[in-house]
């Protein structure tokens, strides 16, 4: 699988660089913004931090551990570069995209249920789970040699499970589905079929839910927030009632008694609660990511110049640089130049979103990749201060290629598209 996955990439990059330079050549994608240079020089400084010899950087670091660094962050560019060339130009593609992707979310979402609630845990280690891990370069420390994300501890040492579904983590579902919302809200609001606004309505509550039972905190505030977004933005009563109910979600995540994930002990063995109870849990996570954050900031500070591609990258051999944060391990790998250009394009994704919100015509699904970069950006942001969150390819590539998408949408006048597909063509009347 891991194969697979390594040679999907490899030809996205062979695809990427060929339209490009078809592109470049006749002129389609037309003159490069600044964005587009900053971009330019973000890459040819993770180029060049992955060439240079660890010890002239003094960080020790191995070279699978450099080359799987590199290529997380030269993902960014890549798929950047790739949305500007393949910004969807109708609304019968933009909704193919859009069955594609939360399609694609739904089944994760739906096996993620299933196993969470009909799957004994144990089971994960007969699929294979810590075989996986270790082949990937982690080593884990929970129950059986688990990932410890798998749980939450409660007080008397009662471990409740967290829905980790295909993705094998919590976190990768939680943070595709931040990037996932905005589009599912927004073709939810177009005039799209009745049937069609259901089943979306449908993969958007798969996506909440999944959400909610991966108890993961920060991801939950991050939907509430998008939520206020997207109602300031669109202006229907119907996303503002979505507010109360993910604000009731995201609280309810901070009392792990409530939840109704099942429990399990330190065998795995199935635990019965009496059920649902209130009260704070002894969780850490909260301390432990703080503590982390705060090393980190200090670690970047002591080294202006970065460690190379990969010293923030928990992966074959120990972690040397930082290791919390996608922001600061950007400083830490690539030094302050080159956490400089990320922190600046990440924020120029939200302004072009931003900025192609503003222009895209309003009846239309023009506004679908604009809500992707504008709010699912302010979304992430915190979660990008947090968490390494570009090793999650779904995540990487989402929001990476609708902000190429809408930089392209950005910098040109919008032309009147034609008919939409689900627009019924008008009755002549006999003369």
């Amino acid at each position: 699988m891991q194969g697979w996955k390594e040679l999907i990439l490899l030809v996205l990059v062979g695809v990427a660089v060929s339209r490009l330079w078809r592109s470049r050549r006749d002129g389609s994608l037309g003159r490069l913004i600044p964005t587009d240079w900053l971009m330019i020089a973000f890459a040819g400084v993770t180029v060049a931090y992955f060439l240079v010899p660890s010890s002239a950087l003094h960080s020790g670091i191995n070279f699978s551990q450099r080359l799987v660094g590199f290529r997380i962050v030269f993902m960014i560019p890549l798929v950047y570069f790739l949305g500007r060339n393949l910004e969807a130009r109708s609304d019968r593609e933009r909704l193919a995209v859009v069955w594609l992707t939360l399609g694609a979310a739904g089944v994760v979402a739906s096996f993620g249920i299933f196993e969470l609630f009909f799957v004994p845990t144990r089971t994960w280690l007969d699929w294979g789970v810590n075989q996986y891990t270790s082949f990937m370069g982690f080593t884990y420390h929970g129950p059986a040699g688990l990932p410890e994300n798998f749980f939450l501890t409660l007080p008397d040492g009662t471990l409740i499970r967290r829905m980790v579904s295909t993705y094998i983590s919590p976190l990768g579902i939680a943070y595709t589905a931040i990037v996932l919302f905005p589009l599912a809200v927004a073709v939810v609001d177009r005039r799209v079929p009745q049937q069609t606004a259901r089943w979306i309505a449908m993969l958007m509550t798969l996506l909440i839910v999944a959400v909610a039972l991966s108890i993961t905190r920060l991801a939950l505030l991050a939907l509430v927030g998008e939520a206020v977004l997207l109602w300031l933005v669109l202006r229907r009563a119907w996303i503002a009632g979505l507010v109360p109910v993910l604000l009731v979600g995201a609280l309810l995540a901070f009392f792990p008694y409530t939840t109704i994930a099942p429990a399990v002990d330190r065998d795995l063995g199935t635990v019965n609660r009496p059920g649902l109870q209130w009260g704070l849990s002894n969780d850490s996570s909260a301390r432990e990511h703080s503590g982390y954050l705060i090393q980190d900031l200090k670690f970047d500070l002591g080294h202006p110049l970065g460690l190379g591609t990969g010293a923030s990258t928990i992966r074959y051999g120990n972690l040397v640089g930082t290791g919390e944060s996608a922001v600061l391990g950007m400083f830490g790998d690539l030094g302050w130049i080159g956490g400089g250009l990320y922190l600046t394009l990440y924020l120029l994704a939200i302004w072009h979103g931003w900025r192609a919100l503003r222009m895209s015509r309003k009846a239309s699904l023009e506004e679908v990749m604009p809500l992707v970069a504008c709010v699912g950006g302010f979304g992430l942001f915190a979660i990008t201060m947090t968490s390494d969150v570009w090793g999650d390819l779904s995540v990487t590539y989402l929001f990476w290629w609708a902000a190429g998408a809408t930089a392209t949408l950005s910098t040109r006048a919008l032309r009147a598209a034609p008919r939409e597909v689900w627009q019924k063509p008008a009755v002549q009347k006999a003369a």
